[in-house]
């Protein structure tokens, strides 16, 4: 048994100008978080969803608003992250391995984690992108991997429920997998030390930019 897990994002705007105001920290804040759990036979067992209020971007985006239907007043009961994420946990249990639609929802995963504490150390996770396994399985070529919306209807699945919230879209996922099937599943690894690298780059480009800025300014004092 295994965990598949889906997030809808809010991300930067600002209601007074309609410009983006970006934390670099977590660029897309979690507002939603759904989850299956799937048997060794890939049929669902369980649900999980929680709806999470916003607080790094407390405006929800038009776009979000948009692909979503979720408004602001959506949110204003609901638990903020740190809170909601400890349900999770619970509803988690003792599984470690986790599914997803691509990589992009473990990296933010981690993301929100470190903008509160609540991830401190390097994370190490076990995943499952059936979003790659779906392309390959579908030998889709169409200008990289395939969307979830197209796979489901590759596979006929019957729609039975809206699209872009977390706990259908996850739900959409288990049942892609069950299409596949495969015998073993192609576990990947998430090391979240690999992205630091990136980060001490562009600060030392930052830093090169400031040096050279100073001694520029200092050739012109002159």
């Amino acid at each position: 048994m295994f965990t598949i897990l889906d997030f809808e994002f809010n991300q930067a705007f600002s209601m007074n100008n309609g410009k983006d105001m970006v934390n670099p920290k977590c660029r897309f804040e979690i507002i939603q978080i759904g989850a299956v759990k799937v048997d060794d036979n890939y049929d669902i067992v369980d649900e999980f969803n929680m709806l999470i209020k916003p607080n790094i971007y407390p405006n929800i985006h038009p776009f979000v608003e948009k692909i979503t239907g979720f408004t602001d007043k959506d949110f204003k009961y609901k638990p903020y992250f740190p809170e909601a994420f400890k349900k999770f946990r619970r509803f988690l249990g003792n599984d470690t391995l986790l599914g997803t639609w691509g990589y992009s929802d473990i990296r933010a995963l981690f993301r929100n984690l470190t903008y509160y504490n609540i991830a401190t150390e390097p994370m190490i996770i076990e995943y499952v992108d059936i979003q790659k396994m779906a392309t390959q399985h579908l030998k889709y070529s169409k200008g990289g991997a395939i969307g979830l919306k197209n796979a489901v209807e590759a596979f006929n699945i019957d729609i039975e429920r809206p699209f872009h919230h977390a706990q259908d879209d996850a739900y959409y996922t288990a049942k892609v997998l069950k299409k596949i099937a495969p015998e073993k599943l192609p576990v990947r690894i998430f090391n979240s030390s690999h992205l630091k690298p990136k980060k001490v780059q562009e600060n030392r480009i930052q830093a090169v930019k400031c040096r050279r800025s100073k001694s520029n300014r200092t050739r012109k004092s002159k």
